[in-house]
């Protein structure tokens, strides 16, 4: 989506629950780029969020890619290579997923988002690399599972 201004998160939030858009299904707003807001929704709820969109006549920009190199606002990168500059605008982009996910109130989302990107090919500019799930899991490791204790001895249930 496209935002000619600077948007606060509640604005947006406002105006997609005017367009019924539901709320626990978008589980992030971003800005990504100048002038476009990405929103972090469930891959299920794709169709039902473009179909409001559509009705509700606003764009969005199916073509956008946020790990191309000319996302890359920051003028001391104006010299360098396109090659390091697209490099530089993927760093960008991962680090940018894994603050949405160490955000999150419920850490096991978090990992679920990162894992989900992490499953795609290497080639599709949503992958998020293997030392990104490692860095969310050494700021929230998994809690330690201890062995439920049995409540019948292995034995006994042998001789049944």
């Amino acid at each position: 989506m496209a935002s000619p201004r600077r948007t606060l998160h509640s604005e947006i939030r406002r105006a997609l629950r005017l367009l019924g858009v539901a709320q626990e299904r978008v589980i992030d707003v971003h800005f990504p780029a100048h002038g476009v807001i990405g929103l972090l929704i469930n891959k299920s709820y794709e169709q039902d969020l473009r179909s409001l969109l559509k009705t509700a006549k606003v764009k969005t920009n199916d073509e956008f890619n946020p790990t191309s190199e000319s996302m890359i606002g920051d003028t001391k990168w104006r010299e360098n290579s396109v090659e390091e500059r697209t490099t530089y605008a993927k760093l960008l982009y991962q680090e940018r997923i894994l603050a949405i996910c160490l955000r999150m109130h419920k850490s096991h989302l978090g990992f679920a988002i990162l894992r989900y990107f992490n499953k795609l090919e290497e080639s599709d500019h949503h992958y998020i690399g293997d030392a990104y799930l490692a860095k969310f899991e050494e700021k929230h490791p998994k809690p330690a599972r201890h062995p439920r204790p049995m409540l019948v001895s292995t034995e006994d249930s042998e001789m049944h």
